[in-house]
């Protein structure tokens, strides 16, 4: 698992205990308590009374943080239910009045009276019989573990939550049936079981749907986050989309929920590479936690912020940020449990980037020593030691990273994840190579790989036997098909026979031997379709199998020039020469502007044809956060035609626009930046023009293209003769790099203009 699948599983378990909300069997609205409260009197039968009133004492009972008028409140209606039960005794009425008064202690805080009562009432309704109450009972009691998140309380929520489950598949209060089933789907996922997770989730809907209950928004969160862990990022974000869209529209209180789903966008889009996307989600969940003053989520919604401005390489906007978040609200001292030091973590993250080591030694000793904490979350803790462990490698201190590295392998063996074993694998291979002990980190990488792999592969798997269930099926309803057309023949065969019977002897014979052969043409015809039919559906599955090798061909590539780019990032950490370190990070350059090409072929539905706008588009994007071009003053714009090209056409185009562009950056402007344009267009229907141009100061006098012998003008013009192209560079107001290639086909010019410019 990559550091934000973990940094999202501490966050997602955080939230969910600061959001929680107790949840009642049966809902009661604000605004029914509101009708009941403008009563004088409670009218109608006794039955009537008491219901009334037990509907406003369970409210009371069951509200988040209540204040102590609301817990009088919840004392007064709880003591007026005894009393008019008095008048009237009912056995299910006394039971719930012990649930309640059971939640009113819990309410309080009085967590053992509380406990000790509902324990006692449980038993009582067992021997009543009286199952929806046994259900809501055991839902109540699962509710006394909700303050933490460790393995052995939430193995026992499970265990009360199933017996819920248990005595509710005996009623029909579908609705309380299906929310047993959410809430034990989101325990199993966090415990990384998520075949049951999804089967506990699925039931849910079921039920929920069946009910025709329309308050749906948590379990469609959940569903969004179990195909999150899944890397089904798109199908994650079509989840979350629709929770938000019943959440925002829904009378009830959902402001919680929806920061928790506006949370969960911003890491699938995270996820996606989109991290303009990611900041705005995160930012709507930041307001929504300032709106309710909750420091504590405030913090972990920052810190994932951070996250994804050191992704975009922006360390020190990071730091103005968190620190502008510090200044302005006051760290939680009071925790509901250990989840981990938000401030600690995400400043060792920032002054990681800014390699300002004798700062962030500060809050690498603040982390070892929370990491001392026995009730500290294994998740949390696990992401202790990751920030340790790339503490100690990037300042040599190589005999504690091999400490860490062995405790976060055994922590990650208990929680079973293969993903987070992946990570520490990788994390291994940095230090070996640091410490030169090359051998010993091909191990490490070759056993990351590995892991990864077996993941890929299992995730493909489960899509191919989804694409076999749904071949077969095609397959059972084409056989369905071919026997309604048999059925239809012989019922034909059946009236002609009958009509045959009333004509005369001669008309009989005749009829008969054209009949005869228009039944032999149409068993012929019919056999000739079922071959031609079994072909097509032998075409189809071949076909499907070719795109998907195919795909995954380039997914691989894509992942070796990954590997590629990581072993020269870590080889640029140690170097001191400053044309050494220029030449790597050209280097990675180049290999991602390959690796970009082969994301969008194993992206996009089809592998024959990259799209050219959708490709420069990023690799623009990439060279404009590597080298920061907001801060340069430099304005990018693209006027492209939406072409799709062959990737061998590609990829030298897309290295020539990354060694001119590259240049451009480089030495085309003072500190005044100036603007680079990148066109692509069609010319005479049979040939493409590239170009980059830029405002800049020009080339220095006496400049000869013929005579120029560097590595990034010999790549481009040996790049321009690939291409079979005609190369040219003129310079006047700036330079212009031209190159006109021949293209297999024609396509229609559009003028499209895009700006990339960052203030």
């Amino acid at each position: 698992m990559k550091r934000a699948d973990m940094m999202q599983k501490c966050t997602l378990i955080a939230l969910y205990l600061l959001f929680v909300v107790s949840v009642n069997a049966q809902e009661i609205t604000r605004r029914h308590v509101d009708s009941l409260l403008l009563q004088k009197s409670y009218s109608g039968s006794a039955t009537n009374q008491v219901n009334s009133v037990l509907q406003l004492a369970e409210f009371f009972s069951h509200l988040r943080h209540p204040s102590p008028e609301q817990l009088d409140s919840a004392s007064y209606f709880i003591n007026q239910a005894e009393q008019f039960n008095r008048r009237l005794p009912q056995a299910g009425v006394n039971f719930r009045i012990a649930l309640i008064r059971s939640a009113f202690y819990k309410s309080k805080g009085e967590l053992k009276s509380g406990r000790t009562l509902l324990e006692q009432t449980i038993q009582d309704i067992k021997q009543a019989h009286n199952w929806p109450l046994l259900g809501k009972a055991y839902f109540e009691l699962s509710e006394y573990y909700s303050q933490d998140f460790l393995q052995q309380t939430m193995v026992s929520r499970i265990h009360c939550l199933n017996q819920a489950v248990n005595a509710f598949e005996r009623t029909n209060y579908l609705v309380e049936l299906a929310r047993c089933y959410r809430l034990l789907a989101d325990l199993h996922q966090m415990m990384n079981n998520y075949t049951l997770a999804f089967d506990e989730a699925k039931k849910a809907l079921k039920y929920y749907g069946q009910a025709h209950y329309t308050e749906t928004q948590g379990l469609y969160a959940l569903l969004g986050r179990l195909y999150y862990t899944q890397g089904d990022y798109k199908t994650a974000i079509n989840y979350q989309l629709r929770a938000l869209q019943i959440a925002t529209a829904s009378n009830a209180d959902n402001v919680r929920l929806i920061c928790q789903i506006n949370n969960n966008l911003g890491y699938d889009f995270m996820k996606l590479g989109d991290n303009p996307k990611a900041i705005n989600y995160f930012s709507r969940a930041l307001e929504i936690a300032k709106s309710e003053k909750d420091n504590a989520t405030i913090y972990l919604l920052a810190g994932n912020i951070v996250d994804v401005y050191l992704r975009m390489n922006q360390p020190q906007k990071a730091k103005a940020f968190l620190t502008q978040v510090t200044q302005k609200f006051a760290y939680p001292t009071g925790k509901l449990y250990e989840g981990g030091d938000e401030v600690s973590q995400t400043y060792l993250k920032i002054y990681l980037a800014l390699k300002q080591y004798n700062i962030a030694k500060r809050y690498c000793d603040e982390l070892i020593q929370r990491t001392n904490n026995p009730n500290l979350n294994l998740y949390a803790r696990s992401s202790y030691y990751e920030l340790i462990i790339k503490y100690y490698t990037a300042t040599a201190g190589y005999a504690e990273a091999l400490k860490y590295l062995k405790l976060n392998q055994t922590l990650l063996k208990k929680i079973g994840n293969d993903n987070d074993l992946g990570t520490n694998e990788t994390l291994w291979f940095g230090l070996d190579t640091s410490r030169r002990q090359y051998q010993s980190a091909i191990h490490h990488l070759t056993s990351a790989n590995t892991i990864k792999d077996s993941i890929f592969n299992a995730t493909k798997s489960k899509q191919i036997e989804q694409l076999q269930i749904e071949f077969e099926t095609r397959q059972k309803e084409a056989q369905i098909s071919l026997l309604n057309q048999k059925s239809r023949l012989e019922q034909a065969n059946l009236q002609q026979a009958n009509l045959v019977k009333n004509l005369t002897i001669g008309a009989i014979f005749l009829l008969l031997v054209i009949a005869g052969l228009l039944f032999r043409q149409n068993v012929h015809k019919q056999r000739n379709n079922e071959v031609i039919s079994s072909k097509n559906v032998l075409l189809e599955d071949l076909l499907l199998q070719k795109e998907w090798l195919l795909k995954e061909v380039h997914h691989r590539v894509k992942n070796n020039l990954q590997i590629v780019m990581s072993i020269l990032n870590t080889q640029s950490a140690y170097l001191q020469n400053d044309v050494a370190l220029e030449a790597i990070r050209g280097s990675q350059h180049r290999v991602n502007a390959i690796a970009l090409l082969h994301q969008k072929l194993y992206s996009s539905t089809t592998s024959a044809l990259v799209s050219m706008p959708a490709y420069i588009g990023e690799l623009i994007d990439y060279l404009s956060d590597s080298f920061d071009t907001s801060f340069r003053h430099i304005k990018i714009r693209q006027v492209l035609n939406p072409l799709s090209l062959d990737p061998a056409l590609a990829v030298p185009i897309g290295l020539i626009l990354n060694e001119a562009i590259t240049n451009a950056i480089k030495y085309a402007f003072d500190h005044n930046g100036g603007e680079i344009v990148v066109s692509l267009f069609t010319w005479n229907n049979d040939y493409a023009v590239l170009k980059v141009s830029d405002d800049g100061r020009g080339l220095p006098p006496g400049f000869d293209l013929n005579e120029a012998n560097s590595l990034g003008m010999e790549m481009m013009k040996a790049l321009g003769k690939q291409l079979k192209g005609k190369f040219a560079v003129e310079n006047a107001l700036g330079v212009t790099l031209m190159i006109t290639f021949p293209i297999e086909q024609s396509r229609v010019e559009i003028y499209e203009e895009k700006d990339y410019f960052f203030d």
